[in-house]
């Protein structure tokens, strides 16, 4: 009976032992195994950031710089933005947009910030915005777009030479082809109307002209400035009653506010004739100009360019190469204008977009 017990009580103490050696050897396998996963973890880890690094360290950081929405500057920014992407990949290209929101007195600490991010390339739009980029560095090359008369403006000593690091693509308009194709669909029209921001350079410089053609052909116009958007309506107003047709060069402000624009000239019956085509998608009646997003392209590919080697010095200034007569379908209904039949294979036509 004693043995049987003792036996037992052997073959017990036999097994405990097996188990506990089994379950040491698991735990410490399970260990080494967790072990061996955190090490491969962290060497993946180190190359991934290898890899990252690597795969950025060509990548082109470039800063737009807008005054504000609307249609125009808006359209430009794509344009430069697909030209960009097209040439180095939407991975290899970080495009920073920052918007002063008609706010101007933001624009020196947006072109701080933009400076301090240490980017390849500052991309103004419009002339406010090209004045400060222009004056917070002389390092950094800056590609303009949407800026009139960058010789006006003091970008550049004359349109043949791109001088520091300051150059880019105009939108000066063919203001008399302007003129002109307002006087074929209004032949009757002796006075324009002429309303703008007399507080932007690129306008008093395209009014200016205005003026001059305007004289050399014998007609009349008639003044009205604004200071802001809010101003409009009422300057719009005061001179429907005195003109035949308005004009406006491309003029940020105005621009903003085509659709109030364009309800004060319906009411009295009259065309508005703007500087840019994206004015008359907004609500005005025609013009003969440019698209700003073929502007934004070839902003962009001066942009690549300089960006790619070429020297700055190498760009000068450059005009919008394609233009063409532009009317707003939904006006020429409304204002029951009558297309002469000689011109009608030259105009292409758009429908009121909302801002």
């Amino acid at each position: 009976m004693k043995k049987k017990i003792i036996t037992v009580l052997s073959m017990i103490l036999i097994t405990l032992v097996l188990v506990a050696s089994c379950g040491g050897e698991s735990d410490q396998s399970s260990d080494q195994e967790v072990a061996d996963v955190t090490d491969t973890t962290e060497e993946v880890s180190e190359d991934v950031a290898a890899s990252d690094t690597s795969e950025t360290s060509d990548k082109k950081k470039v800063a737009i710089v807008l005054p504000m929405d609307h249609l125009a500057m808006n359209a430009a920014r794509d344009g430069i933005i697909e030209e960009l992407e097209n040439a180095y990949g939407k991975d290899n290209v970080d495009v920073v947009v920052k918007n002063a929101n008609g706010d101007s007195s933001l624009l020196n600490s947006i072109l701080s910030e933009v400076i301090g991010a240490d980017v390849d390339m500052i991309m103004p739009i419009a002339t406010g915005p090209s004045q400060v980029a222009a004056t917070s560095t002389s390092e950094i090359p800056i590609v303009f777009s949407a800026v009139t008369d960058p010789v006006e403006a003091g970008l550049n000593s004359s349109w043949e030479v791109a001088d520091a690091n300051v150059t880019g693509v105009s939108d000066m308009a063919d203001i008399e082809a302007i003129i002109d194709f307002a006087l074929e669909l209004y032949p009757d029209a002796k006075t324009f109307g002429i309303v703008y921001n007399s507080a932007e350079v690129n306008s008093i410089v395209q009014v200016e002209e205005a003026k001059q053609i305007l004289e050399a052909k014998g007609l009349e116009y008639k003044e009205g400035t604004i200071t802001n958007t809010s101003e409009l309506q009422q300057v719009a107003e005061n001179l429907a009653e005195e003109v035949d047709v308005f004009y406006s060069p491309t003029d940020n402000d105005v621009a903003s506010a085509i659709p109030i624009f364009q309800q004060v000239a319906n009411k009295h019956n009259l065309g508005i004739f703007p500087g840019a085509s994206t004015m008359v998608e907004a609500g005005g009646t025609g013009t003969v100009g440019l698209d700003y997003y073929d502007l934004g392209l070839q902003a962009g590919r001066m942009a690549v360019r300089i960006l790619d080697g070429s020297p700055v010095a190498d760009n000068p200034p450059e005009l919008v190469e394609d233009v063409t007569k532009i009317l707003n379908q939904d006006q020429v209904e409304v204002l029951g204008i009558q297309i002469p039949a000689d011109i009608e294979s030259e105009i292409q036509y758009v429908e009121t977009k909302e801002q």
